[in-house]
């Protein structure tokens, strides 16, 4: 039977930690025949269940779905800097109406260096 992808992804946060089975069901707070079951797939991890877990680990239930990755609010993020850099592999002929384009203002746009990328 394949395991749902949030059980695999489970059994890769355990293994990170480098837990046993039995420390692990501890860690989230379920007996060991109940993460036994989930982690065999032979029973269902409901949201109530992902929750206790997720508080168990000290994780959102969004990190333990996306993981290893974590979950990043991009609306929520907001620059912050007054100046940021911003790499563009183009032709030399090309660059020009790139700044054009991306800044609208010529005059603010400072070339910080020109270099030729070997392909």
């Amino acid at each position: 039977m394949e395991l749902h992808f949030i059980v695999n992804n489970l059994l890769k946060i355990m293994k990170a930690k480098d837990l046993s089975k039995v420390a692990f069901a501890e860690k989230i707070g379920f007996d060991e025949p109940k993460w036994n079951k989930i982690s065999n797939g032979r029973q269902n991890l409901s949201v109530r269940d992902l929750s206790k877990i997720a508080e168990g680990l000290g994780m959102r239930e969004i990190d333990i779905i996306t993981y290893p990755d974590e979950y990043v609010d991009t609306k929520s993020i907001r620059v912050q800097a007054e100046r940021f850099f911003v790499a563009f592999e183009v032709p030399a002929e090309k660059r020009d109406l790139l700044l054009k384009s991306v800044l609208d203002d010529e005059e603010n746009c400072k070339i910080v260096s020109n270099y030729k990328v070997n392909s």
